[in-house]
């Protein structure tokens, strides 16, 4: 009876060699990842094979990458410091997760899934776009990070709780009779608000965490005080709307402002072509 062992990347049952050294991996792709493994990310002073890190499991492998998302962005994400973070080696992570960007797909819906899709259908339209909205902000208040990977694209991606945001928000024209074509543009319109908005808040909190880190901004310099907008005399107009506007700058309420535009236009586009609403 032949003995048996676990690819040392993977974990996948081995058959043990008859003849020659014992088999470590189950492929060469495995031995591949391995060695990159160890050359870029594994601590040297880690042996891979004996750290089997019992406590790690997906759950705790992606609740921890969105720590460190959520914190310092996703440039500060990596195996090594998710591994690290946890208590174990960058090896021991690759025998659950089989790279980074497999790490941040499942970041991705376990952080959508933070902000739960209504269990009610909308009363109308409008409401059910409202709460569309307003969902998303709070996603991307929470998760900053995740916006560039749920952005509006010409390029079809697949993410099974996108998908499922995407097809609750669509049920907002159920009962409207609109054509497919009709439905997508008012989508359209309506995402590409929300998310523009939506970078320029994440923009806004990626420029904080760069000025923390490299203390090149005071922390209650208010804005008049460093930007040559608000000077009068220079750009008259753009200077007294920047004023008007951006003193104190308040996100939320123009988001909300912006948000009533859009809808208000989309009311306006169906009245016109007689869809009662």
């Amino acid at each position: 009876m032949s003995e048996q062992s676990a690819c040392a990347s993977c974990g996948k049952t081995l058959e043990h060699a008859e003849r020659g050294r014992p088999r470590r991996y189950c492929s060469r792709a495995c031995q591949a990842r391995a060695y990159r493994g160890r050359r870029t990310e594994a601590p040297a002073d880690v042996l891979e094979a004996s750290d089997s890190a019992p406590h790690l499991t997906v759950e705790r492998i992606v609740r921890a990458g969105i720590d460190v998302a959520d914190a310092e962005g996703l440039d500060a994400l990596s195996m090594r410091r998710v591994a690290t973070d946890l208590g174990a080696s960058t090896m021991a992570l690759y025998r659950h997760v089989a790279s980074k960007d497999d790490l941040v797909a499942l970041m991705v819906e376990a952080a959508m899934a933070d902000v739960p899709l209504p269990d009610a259908p909308p009363r109308n339209w409008r409401h059910g776009l409202e709460r569309a909205a307003y969902r998303d902000w709070e996603l991307y208040h929470r998760h900053p990070w995740i916006l560039s990977r749920v952005l509006v694209t010409t390029r079809a991606h697949f993410s099974p709780a996108l998908a499922a945001d995407s097809e609750s928000t669509f049920s907002s024209f159920d009962g409207l009779g609109l054509e497919p074509a009709d439905a997508f543009r008012y989508m359209f319109m309506f995402a590409s608000y929300v998310q523009g908005v939506a970078l320029t808040y994440v923009s806004d909190v990626e420029a904080e965490r760069q000025a923390e880190s490299t203390t090149q901004r005071t922390a209650h310099a208010p804005d008049e005080e460093r930007s040559p907008l608000f000077e009068s005399g220079a750009y008259p107009r753009l200077g007294s709307a920047m004023r008007a506007g951006a003193a104190p700058w308040d996100l939320d309420a123009l988001f909300a402002s912006g948000l009533a535009g859009v809808l208000d236009g989309i009311a306006a586009d169906l009245a016109r072509r007689g869809i009662e609403a």
